[in-house]
């Protein structure tokens, strides 16, 4: 039994040190529960990030002197981060030109 538990851990440390570039899990070594897990991780860290980016955009709106360039060139940039993270990390991967153009403007 001792074994067969070594033999399956040497075989996911050996698919992790195929790829050392890359921080994220690979999919495939886990499990329904740990990849829900990871999407709500990953949607909560979005949710923080836009709220902050939505905070601050306000702020910024709150000094006279520069509240026509923050409403006209800064919120725009900054409401595109979100968006561009995600497709970012959608693209993360082998066929990433193939995923990203399916992800974008869809």
């Amino acid at each position: 039994m001792e074994a067969m538990a070594s033999l399956a851990l040497n075989a996911a440390a050996d698919k992790a040190v195929q790829d050392p570039t890359n921080p994220f899990p690979d999919p495939e070594n886990c499990n329904i529960a740990q990849i829900i897990f990871l999407i709500g991780v990953y949607g909560y860290v979005l949710f923080i990030a836009s709220n902050l980016i939505s905070d601050g955009s306000e702020l910024l709106l709150l000094v006279p002197s520069i509240a026509p360039i923050v409403g006209s060139v800064v919120l725009p940039i900054l409401g595109a981060v979100p968006d561009g993270t995600m497709v970012l990390f959608s693209g993360l991967g082998p066929d990433a030109q193939n995923q990203v153009s399916v992800g974008v403007g869809a």
